[in-house]
């Protein structure tokens, strides 16, 4: 925590005190170096709150005035780190449908997924590691995670691979350069292929080049399909082609009749759809909750005469 000193001056701070309008009876000048940053919690830097309204202090906000780390707070039921974050792992619903997601440090759920009964040694160690290095700025980042978020075996990034340790992504062995990945022990052409980057990652990548042609060269064809891929190098949630967002599967393939605009695609997840598709089918399960016609979880429910409110992953909610 910070330090402060009040510089006991009489005289000269009945002057200053004159010019600033307010009352310091003990002190006319706070020399501090407490900072926001050390504020713990919610609580926020206030001047002139403490030592006779001379020097600032760390106070809860003020009612009906939030302190700027509320809204991203880590509170309960989630789980939550020691310094408010949120932890990697966040559970919801019991042991026979309930399941762990991945999140980020503000509590956002990133790819990564398992049924709570299954996830007692889940880290999202991976999953948090390619959104971190997102979030910095690295365009590209071919860290391949599990299902789960953890460090697939194999690792490739920035033109070196190495075999991993699952939940850190630590080497286990020396990396070597990326076209001498066939000689690592945790290499295999059955499960890996003869190239690192997966079918969709490398549609991605021929796209992107495309679209550096057509941008040097002034032209910019709006039906110009958009590939999105999870973390894991399968297809994302949803594709764009002809100017429509489509739920797909893992393979690209569209589920259903999800679809929306793109123009309108804002905030879509396709969490709903991919239940209804996916997850619950490969379970042996059945999604009663209703969706939205672009995949999402329709907020509002229904079971009968009985109404209640879903969060986007489909567990009940408050209303």
């Amino acid at each position: 925590m910070g330090r402060f000193v009040c510089l006991f001056v009489a005289v000269l701070c009945v002057s200053v005190l004159g010019v600033i309008g307010q009352r310091c009876e003990v002190a006319q000048v706070c020399v501090t170096d407490l900072s926001a940053n050390e504020c713990f919690g919610n609580q926020v830097l206030q001047p002139n709150s403490s030592i006779f309204g001379c020097c600032p202090s760390c106070q809860p906000p003020s009612p009906g005035q939030p302190g700027p780390e509320a809204e991203t707070l880590c509170k309960p039921p989630a789980a939550c780190l020691p310094d408010g974050s949120y932890a990697p792992v966040q559970c919801k619903g019991d042991l026979f449908n309930g399941r762990c997601f991945c999140s980020d440090q503000n509590g956002t759920r990133i790819f990564g997924q398992m049924w709570r009964n299954e996830a007692s040694e889940m880290t999202c160690a991976c999953s948090r590691r390619r959104k971190e290095l997102e979030d910095s700025g690295r365009s590209v980042v071919s860290l391949h995670c599990t299902p789960s978020g953890d460090y697939e075996r194999l690792q490739c990034d920035d033109g070196m691979c190495w075999c991993a340790e699952p939940k850190t992504g630590q080497p286990v062995v020396h990396p070597v350069p990326e076209e001498d990945m066939k000689h690592l022990p945790c290499y295999s052409s059955g499960v890996i292929g003869e190239q690192y980057l997966r079918k969709c990652e490398s549609i991605v990548q021929a796209l992107n080049m495309i679209y550096k042609e057509q941008s040097e060269h002034g032209t910019n064809f709006l039906g110009n399909p958009v590939t999105f891929c999870d973390y894991d190098g399968s297809y994302g949630p949803y594709q764009i082609r002809n100017g429509i967002a489509y739920c797909t599967d893992r393979q690209g393939e569209i589920l259903g009749s999800w679809q929306t605009v793109s123009s309108e695609m804002s905030g879509i997840n396709c969490n709903c759809a991919r239940d209804t598709m996916m997850y619950f089918p490969e379970r042996g399960m059945t999604v009663t909750e209703v969706c939205l016609a672009n995949g999402n979880y329709r907020r509002n429910q229904n079971v009968g005469d009985v109404l209640y409110c879903v969060d986007t992953d489909g567990y009940p909610i408050d209303c």
